[in-house]
């Protein structure tokens, strides 16, 4: 019996990715490196003319361009509806919308805490429950979520993006236990700090040239999805080398 294909190309060309939050960070990252693979996709944001430069130069007719708030879910599942009537199907889901507060538990507001929440939590499980029946009907697919050193490891002024990104990384894991005998793979990043604007005016754990950056996240990210077709990554620890603080 011959090999079954391997490698990026061999195993993203010609399928269809949903990415939200692509408009920028590691979304906009994850997008590129897709289409560099010839993978289609559908980019999600809640304005369309800031996907236009992530799409830029794309091959014509390989992406779509969707704003959705992820917060709401009829507009959530419309929006996955449209991009399974034009393309069939999604294959792969990337969840990477999200918002990052750094704040004392004290000083935080309801309005904080909601925003966390609808966003991070909400936004995640929406766009999740929207494409899963496609894949369970074709028995494959690959869902991503994008969780944070923060669920894995306790940081102070953390407590409500923490809270949130546990949430998510409980939520990934129990749907793995529900869908992984039936060709789905649940793939849970926990990512640290990464070089981008959402530091910008904030006391960083260290260097910003000492951090991550989106093109070693995207790499990452890419080859947990595609070790092998046997094979799933549920998951994925991603550090700087100097590890987090000094």
């Amino acid at each position: 019996m011959p090999d079954a294909p391997s490698g990026p190309d061999a195993l993203l060309k010609g399928k269809r990715a949903l990415i939200t939050g692509a408009s920028s960070g590691i979304g906009a990252e994850m997008t590129r490196r897709l289409l560099g693979h010839g993978t289609r996709v559908a980019l999600v944001g809640r304005s369309v003319e800031r996907l236009r430069p992530v799409a830029a130069g794309a091959p014509e007719g390989a992406t779509m361009l969707l704003a959705c708030d992820v917060r709401d879910d009829a507009t959530v599942r419309a929006t996955v509806a449209k991009v399974e009537r034009e393309w069939g199907g999604v294959d792969l889901l990337i969840n990477s919308a999200g918002v990052f507060k750094v704040v004392r538990l004290q000083e935080m507001t309801n309005e904080d805490w909601d925003e966390l929440w609808q966003i991070n939590v909400n936004g995640t499980v929406y766009a999740t429950r929207a494409v899963l029946p496609g894949m369970l009907e074709r028995g494959d697919g690959i869902i991503m979520t994008l969780s944070s050193i923060a669920a894995h490891r306790a940081f102070s002024h953390t407590t409500g993006y923490a809270a949130s990104k546990h949430a998510i990384t409980g939520f990934a894991r129990a749907l793995s236990t529900e869908v992984r005998r039936k060709g789905v793979k649940v793939v849970n990043a926990f990512i640290g700090p990464v070089d981008t604007p959402i530091w910008d005016g904030l006391e960083t754990p260290l260097e910003r040239e000492e951090m991550l950056t989106v093109q070693e996240v995207g790499n990452a990210l890419i080859n947990a999805i595609t070790i092998s077709p046997r094979q799933v990554l549920e998951d994925v620890l991603i550090l700087p080398q100097r590890g987090i603080y000094y």
